[in-house]
């Protein structure tokens, strides 16, 4: 029940309600939207945990240090595609 209505809330969070019965169109903050796509991922996991206990030796890979290793690498990447393209804009000016 909890879970449906948290994907309804995601589903339909682009609209909000005035006071004057008007309806306005929310700012979508990219940032809250990755918080809660991540939330749900989590959610789904803990769901597949309780729910299928015996299977889980596939996901045996993921560690606390496989987690920080893969979070430091894509930070890495992402470090290194912004300071190219910093570099390739400011020769062009």
């Amino acid at each position: 029940m909890a879970l449906r209505s948290l994907c309804i809330f995601m589903i339909n969070n682009n609209q909000i309600s005035s006071s004057s019965k008007e309806t306005k169109k929310t700012y979508k903050c990219r940032n809250c939207y990755i918080i809660r796509l991540f939330l749900l991922a989590v959610a789904f996991i803990l769901l597949l945990a309780l729910i299928q206990s015996d299977n889980l030796h596939y996901l045996d890979f993921v560690t606390p240090s496989n987690a920080a290793t893969l979070i430091i690498i894509i930070g890495l990447i992402m470090f290194l595609v912004k300071a190219t393209k910093y570099v390739f804009e400011k020769k062009k000016h």
